[in-house]
């Protein structure tokens, strides 16, 4: 899978921008929103959710437009303990088969999964991320026993191919993030990996047809 970073395409990180060209592109599979609370609601935000009421774009927008579109969308959230209220979002708009989380998810968050799946960021398990780690932080992420989590979510800058390798080596699913260098694009999205987010999603699809 690809996923479209946030603000891709030079189109703005959480805007009603990005939502319109990722439509017109049908060929993008999923998209990627950073989330945060503010008076009681969900609302996209990266380091913070947007004074102005016109440029707030709530949750339930997010889930229509997935729902209309047929697109996946990377829930990544800010803060810990807000799996649930975005899960039960997705689950009125009838869109929770399209989720998937990354970011601040921690150990309390995932019995409210409830079928959304997960790619864990290095600060849910107890480990820094190497090889001679890997089978504790497998063994960790196991004893959950929880379907939905899929695996990894790591920067590609910070976990070289060697390691990607032995991840995926382990069973454990991976998604990379944010490739932008073309060269590394090239490589990474022919690799085979769970999913590659990246602000140059066409650019990906392109080396995908060269397979």
């Amino acid at each position: 899978m690809i996923t479209a970073h946030g603000g891709a395409l030079g189109t703005g990180r959480n805007t009603y921008k990005y939502f319109e060209e990722m439509e017109r592109h049908t060929e993008i599979e999923a998209v990627e929103v950073d989330i945060r609370r503010a008076g009681g609601k969900l609302w996209l935000g990266h380091v913070v959710v947007p004074f102005s009421k016109q440029k707030r774009i709530p949750m339930e927008f997010v889930f229509e437009f997935c729902k209309r579109n047929n697109k996946r969308v990377n829930c990544d959230v800010k803060a810990r303990g807000m799996v649930a209220d975005v899960v039960k979002i997705a689950k009125d708009v009838g869109a929770l088969q399209y989720v998937y989380f990354t970011g601040a998810v921690c150990k309390d968050d995932i019995p409210y999964l409830d079928g959304a799946e997960v790619y864990l960021n290095n600060s849910f398990y107890p480990f820094r991320l190497s090889e001679e780690n890997l089978p504790a932080i497998k063994e960790y992420v196991g004893s959950f026993g929880v379907p939905g989590i899929r695996g990894l979510n790591v920067n590609y800058k910070f976990c070289g191919e060697r390691l990607r390798e032995a991840v995926t080596a382990a069973g454990m699913g991976l998604s990379v993030f944010t490739v932008d260098d073309l060269s590394e694009l090239e490589k990474i999205v022919n690799c085979g990996y769970d999913n590659v987010t990246t602000n140059q999603p066409l650019k990906a699809y392109e080396f995908l047809k060269k397979q």
